[in-house]
């Protein structure tokens, strides 16, 4: 017999809920003495994805990381970094750590290292989660309306490689030009800061959100991981979805 707490549907598929899932990953917030939003979920999109965070994780801050002797980070952002040391030995193999230009002229020869996941690691559909579980955190529902696989997400700061291997300049100098394009013009929206966990928030600079709210029903997300990582999502809700954000938002 189904436990009580478990009838609620997942929160990305609709499916039968069997466990609970930590929006955003707990993992990301190791050392921190901070509560946790938790959604009801399928197996499939909970445990099955443990290796997707440990990699995902690893890879926003090993390049931090590796930059610590040249920039200036935060206080909880170095905390973060010595906290999940340990563990980028074992992330190494789906969050490779590399030059991101390969033979980068003289004035570019310092750039700290970047990690590249693997392909079998799908970033993009991570984000995908963690905006569904924040939507049904404000709705306490599943909209059967959003097709979550399907919806826009976007990064002006993570280039999209087919293997983990070092770029031409000319190659990273064209797709910077390209995610600026699109970016800048969405850094100058009015957005509404999103809600954190209660009732010991997530520190702000390891997560944040924003929401803006377009015409047509359309929604995007502004995901900021380590005060360095903006993630946008986009996608059309009903109606009723949109009425209980925006009253979670004003709360």
């Amino acid at each position: 017999m189904t436990k009580r707490k478990y009838k609620k549907p997942c929160y990305y598929c609709g499916g039968q809920a069997c466990s609970y899932e930590h929006i955003p990953p707990k993992l990301m917030f190791k050392g921190f003495p901070c509560d946790s939003i938790t959604v009801p979920s399928c197996k499939a999109h909970n445990s099955s994805k443990a290796g997707d965070d440990q990699a995902i994780v690893s890879a926003f801050l090993i390049p931090l990381c590796n930059g610590m002797d040249s920039y200036s980070w935060e206080d909880d952002v170095i905390s973060a970094i010595q906290t999940a040391q340990s563990s980028f030995e074992r992330a190494k193999r789906r969050a490779v750590d590399i030059p991101l230009l390969k033979n980068p002229p003289q004035a570019l020869k310092d750039l700290p290292n970047v990690a590249y996941l693997v392909p079998s690691i799908h970033i993009r559909d991570w984000i995908r989660l963690l905006t569904a579980g924040l939507v049904y955190d404000a709705v306490q529902g599943f909209d059967s309306t959003i097709n979550w696989p399907e919806i826009i997400v976007w990064s002006p700061d993570w280039i999209a490689a087919k293997e983990p291997a070092s770029l031409d300049l000319e190659q990273v100098i064209s797709m910077m030009k390209k995610q600026n394009e699109i970016h800048l013009p969405l850094e100058q929206l009015n957005w509404e800061s999103g809600w954190s966990a209660h009732p010991n928030p997530y520190p702000s600079v390891i997560y944040a959100f924003q929401v803006y709210f377009e015409s047509n029903q359309k929604i995007i997300f502004r995901h900021r991981f380590y005060n360095r990582f903006t993630w946008y999502a986009c996608f059309s809700a009903a109606q009723e979805t949109i009425a209980k954000l925006e009253g979670k938002l004003a709360k």
